[in-house]
């Protein structure tokens, strides 16, 4: 009994020392933002919050890109799909177990019609999930841990190009990322 008490308490002490660290302001995970800008896209302005509440906060920051739309168009004719990508970085200090899936992640495959699922190393340092749709409606999607802490997704809709996915992770400041303060 005595062993169980002190366990829980150690358990306890652990998670009111995690609620202790506060969460990164937005302004701070917007400087992790890609600045660059892709070619054939407009870089749109980075957004941000940062939120408490009941003695829990978040903060996610990101930012937009677009390929203008084509003013050529023929009489009637359907201008196609505008192709968007995204680039957010949340912080998940307020759920420490959040990003355990990443650490722990068995490699894995999944292939059908519409689409793919799989386990990647992003930028060969990173554990992270590739998702892609193959359908009509193409998109690709990487999510991934950082500094067991910071959550980082890229989007890309209506386009499935893989070397413009991996150019955008590219230009995310992880180093950065990972030296912010209190960050694990």
């Amino acid at each position: 009994m005595r062993t169980f008490t002190l366990a829980l308490l150690a358990l306890v002490g652990v998670v009111a020392a995690e609620a202790q660290i506060k969460t990164i302001h937005y302004k701070k995970l917007q400087e992790c933002l890609p600045t660059k800008v892709f070619k054939g896209f407009e870089r749109e302005k980075p957004e941000g919050r940062t939120q408490s509440s009941m003695g829990m906060s978040t903060s996610e920051a990101s930012v937009e890109y677009s390929q203008p739309i084509k003013e050529d168009l023929k009489e009637g004719e359907e201008p196609p799909p505008q192709v968007r990508m995204s680039v957010k970085i949340q912080d998940m200090v307020g759920m420490p177990y959040a990003l355990m899936m990443f650490s722990g992640m068995q490699e894995f495959e999944s292939e059908s019609d519409d689409g793919y699922e799989k386990t990647v190393i992003v930028l060969e340092k990173y554990r992270g999930i590739e998702k892609g749709r193959t359908s009509d409606d193409k998109s690709m999607t990487t999510s991934f841990g950082v500094a067991n802490r910071f959550l980082v997704e890229v989007e890309i809709r209506h386009s499935n190009d893989a070397a413009l996915l991996k150019e955008v992770l590219g230009s995310i400041d992880l180093a950065k990322l990972e030296k912010l303060p209190d960050a694990k």
